[in-house]
């Protein structure tokens, strides 16, 4: 049996995109704080530069923050063979058999998975958000986008357990 592969869906890719635009802000607002031609001669001016600068450190730190946290959806999956799934994040895999799952609740969109020693917790990468309505971000499984409900369904099918809901 082939294995099945789920990673984050494409939209992980707006992370990406969102440190890209950090950075672009970053660098025009850090320009503007060190423009050797600007007039500091007013007190508020200087206030402004100030701002300026420390708006552009900010906006440097959000983008390095996304810029981190695509690369590690990047290089994380979910990969189902036939007696044990492995759980790859990075450089680490761990590899899991589905007899060891003896439960598997759910609340919200945090899994929980009770093994015969331990625990693994799957969550949602990140959140599409409009309005008040927050979906997570969905798999790419083998190549095609799924729901995120979908490796959860499948995974407590090959482990031969209900889905729970903590009460």
């Amino acid at each position: 049996m082939e294995p099945i592969r789920y990673k984050p869906g494409e939209a992980i890719r707006w992370l990406e995109t969102a440190a890209d635009s950090y950075r672009k802000s970053a660098k025009s607002k850090g320009k503007d704080a060190v423009d050797p031609y600007r007039d500091r001669s007013d007190f508020k001016k200087v206030g402004a530069t100030v701002a300026d600068a420390a708006t552009a450190i900010f906006d440097l730190g959000k983008s390095a923050w996304a810029d981190m946290l695509h690369r590690q959806a990047e290089a994380s999956e979910y990969v189902l063979q036939e007696n044990h799934f492995d759980v790859v994040k990075g450089a680490s895999i761990k590899s899991i058999e589905y007899k060891r799952v003896t439960e598997i609740s759910i609340r919200n969109e945090s899994v929980t998975f009770k093994l015969d020693k331990g625990n693994l917790t799957i969550k949602p990468y990140a959140y599409i958000v409009s309005g008040k309505v927050r979906v997570p971000v969905g798999w790419s499984r083998n190549g095609l986008e799924v729901p995120y409900e979908l490796l959860i369904e499948e995974l407590a099918a090959r482990c031969k357990v209900k889905l729970t809901e903590p009460g």
